[in-house]
């Protein structure tokens, strides 16, 4: 029988051929993820402890089957204005965003603003400790802390080097490490400012601190030195030059193996390795599209990278994969991912982004089909008739794309409905072109047109 469960299936499979509307996205097929890590088993590390069930997984081809979908929050829906810098997702459920307008609250319906509280006008980062204290770095006015209903405010004043931050950690012993514009330092469980004095540090902007499995601190400069920070001193300091490599744009620990790092350029390539070790030694991966790695981050078993309007990861085999079709592309500071593995994206232009999974898959992007619109689709003896502004596409039950005579027939005339009838023909109705109403006979093969020429109104 060629016609099979219409009613259900062709509802079902029209479903997945969404495409744009407002600042929602299609949602797509995720790509089944290879073989084994070079690393340590993924398996012993506590993210793999969280739900495995996000749009994180999905993207990446974690979760078999499933799909995911887009979904941007800016000015016209939430957000006081379109910026964000920083977001985190925190163990409590929310998800607080920190842009030049202040700092937010997301949870899950609502956004509540956190500007009533004294330093934060502001926000460039964001942390939450082992005790569940939030630090909010911010751009003027130093860091903030906020542990129940009180708060208290570490500025220059307090021993800062620089009241402007950029990035903040937690030691192995609860000492908080700051990055400021003119240095690191950090606070110990007493709440007393400690300078990281170091004369190849001093004064310059750091932008990403980041801690190994053994606690080990790490950090990058603007300037593109990276140093190592052991109990509260740089035992380890390199410029770019001296690893023999172009400038060092952002840094990220191997959550996995102790010591190991990823290291982006300002090329298309990233580098992995032991800390300090020259880039002959190092392991090279060619990131392309992204050119001049903005952020790098370990976040749903994947590595993902970033330049300011490109993002993808990395698959087992260290393969990179581009997210297409997605819409958010430009300004994108950094991404992380929440408890349940969405992932979000924070755009100091566009507002913040949320991958989160979808049980739709879009076929047309599977077969490699163009974006374009879909007006009508029919599955018909095991194959799928998509009916879009240019044309006829059809799918075989493997999903790929084939043409015949009727696709040649109808030609790039826009098609707005496809039905088959109790006689088992198919009826394809067009638009534009001058093709009118096509119908295909199995029967005999065979094609007839009918337009204003044989009697069509």
């Amino acid at each position: 029988m060629r016609k099979k469960n219409m009613s259900l299936m062709g509802a079902v499979l029209a479903c997945t051929l969404l495409w744009t509307i407002g600042s929602s996205q299609p949602v797509y097929a995720a790509t089944t993820a290879a073989s084994a890590e070079e690393t340590a088993d993924p398996q012993s590390t506590e993210e793999n402890q969280k739900p495995r069930n996000g749009g994180g997984y999905a993207i990446t081809g974690q979760l078999e089957g499933a799909g995911y979908s887009a979904q941007i929050y800016d000015a016209t829906n939430g957000l006081p204005t379109s910026d964000a810098n920083f977001i985190l997702g925190t163990d409590d459920g929310y998800i607080w965003i920190g842009g030049y307008s202040g700092v937010m609250r997301y949870d899950g319906i609502s956004f509540e603003s956190l500007n009533n509280i004294e330093g934060l006008s502001n926000a460039r980062c964001l942390f939450e400790d082992s005790k569940g204290r939030m630090w909010v770095g911010t751009n003027d006015s130093g860091v903030v802390m906020l542990e129940g209903l009180t708060s208290k405010q570490f500025t220059y004043k307090e021993g800062m080097p620089a009241s402007s931050t950029r990035i903040i950690v937690e030691a192995l012993n609860g000492d908080i490490y700051i990055g400021t514009t003119a240095g690191v330092c950090y606070i110990d469980d007493t709440l007393t400012v400690h300078i990281v004095d170091d004369e190849r540090l001093n004064n310059e902007r750091v932008l990403k601190l980041t801690v190994d499995p053994n606690g080990r601190i790490f950090g990058q400069t603007k300037n593109g030195a990276i140093f190592s920070l052991d109990q509260g001193k740089v035992s380890q300091f390199f410029t770019s030059e001296e690893l023999g490599m172009s400038t060092i744009t952002t840094i990220e620990a191997d959550p996995n193996a102790p010591g190991k790092v990823y290291l982006g350029t300002d090329t298309s390539d990233i580098y992995y390795g032991l800390f300090g070790d020259h880039m002959r030694r190092l392991k090279r991966i060619n990131v392309s599209p992204v050119d001049n790695a903005h952020w790098i981050s370990y976040n749903c078993d994947r590595l993902w990278v970033s330049s300011t309007s490109v993002v993808g990861y990395l698959d087992e085999e260290r393969h990179f994969h581009m997210l297409e079709h997605i819409p958010m592309n430009s300004s994108i500071e950094m991404m992380t991912a929440d408890y349940q593995g969405n992932m979000w994206f924070a755009s100091s232009t566009q507002g913040v982004m949320k991958l989160v999974t979808s049980n739709f898959t879009n076929l047309s992007e599977e077969a490699g089909l163009p974006v374009e619109v879909v007006n009508a689709s029919c599955l018909y003896d095991d194959r799928l008739y998509i009916g879009t502004d240019y044309g006829l596409k059809i799918l075989n039950r493997n999903r790929i794309a084939i043409e015949n005579s009727l696709t040649r027939a109808v030609g790039e005339a826009r098609v707005r409905c496809i039905r088959d009838d109790a006689d088992g023909r198919l009826w394809v109705a067009t638009y534009t072109n001058n093709v009118g109403l096509v119908c295909w006979d199995p029967l005999t093969n065979s094609i007839k047109a009918f337009t204003e020429q044989n009697g069509m109104p």
